[in-house]
């Protein structure tokens, strides 16, 4: 039973992951003019620049920072938990990092999904078309973009 249910917990863990990175990684953030009422452009606007859905990052991200070689870190205020059902429960520390290129996050660090009594790391995240491929460990799945239209709340 819970080889049938560590598709669907990890996909939704790498697709929170990759909306956080993606937001993060995939171009600089917009230089604010100080005579410029145009504000920096929030992690979930930026995801979506980039073709992702803003909700595989959770509700409640403070700020985050994107390096020109796509490395990012998005901050939430503390660490974050919610469940996918009632069988997974995701888990985001409240730094969250990795490298983005267009279409795919790799070297994640901060997001873990919860299988059975095992927390395992959701490392990478592709984006194909209007499919999300999470991979953790040895395991990869596929879902939707359209189940990541809107950011889950925290625990």
């Amino acid at each position: 039973m819970a080889k049938h249910f560590l598709p669907l917990l990890v996909a939704v863990a790498v697709a929170a992951i990759l909306v956080t990175a993606t937001a993060d990684t995939l171009a600089p953030a917009p230089t604010v003019d100080p005579g410029n009422s145009t504000a920096k452009p929030t992690a979930y606007e930026m995801l979506e620049r980039y073709g992702f859905p803003p909700g595989i990052l959770p509700a409640g991200a403070e700020s985050y920072d994107l390096g020109l070689d796509g490395s990012f870190q998005v901050n939430f205020p503390s660490d974050c938990s919610f469940r996918v059902s009632k069988h997974y429960k995701v888990r985001y520390s409240s730094r969250v990092a990795g490298n983005i290129q267009n279409g795919s996050i790799s070297g994640l660090e901060g997001v873990k999904v919860k299988i059975v009594f095992a927390w395992i790391n959701i490392r990478e995240v592709d984006l194909n078309g209007g499919e999300l491929r999470m991979h953790a460990g040895s395991v990869s799945k596929s879902f939707s973009v359209d189940h990541f239209s809107t950011s889950p709340q925290c625990n």
